[in-house]
């Protein structure tokens, strides 16, 4: 991932670094806005799978569950910059298409 952009789950001051790079360079742009989209959309999955699982026993707690929601949005950022669910990369090829129509 580019400096400046998310590489951590709570770097907001990344869009703005995003609004420039798309345009300097409209397809890394692409491929960082699908990157980023495949990392929300694996966190929101996580979060999903989470609260299916019964939630009682010793790591029952408000700390551990905020604990797992940290560790769980950053495991998505690392996924999706290691090519994830393969998601990122569909969301890029429409996304060209899309600006190939325009």
């Amino acid at each position: 991932m580019s400096d400046g952009l998310a590489s951590v789950y709570n770097n907001f001051s990344g869009l703005s670094s995003l609004k420039l790079q798309a345009r300097v360079d409209p397809s890394e742009a692409a491929k960082e806005v699908a990157q980023q989209f495949e990392s929300i959309f694996v966190g929101m999955m996580m979060k999903a799978m989470r609260d299916a699982t019964p939630k009682d026993g010793l790591f029952n707690s408000d700390q551990m569950e905020a604990y797992q929601e940290m560790f769980d949005q950053q495991l998505a950022l690392d996924m999706s910059a290691s090519g994830g669910l393969g998601l990122g990369r569909i969301i890029e090829q429409q996304i060209a298409m899309a600006s190939k129509l325009n």
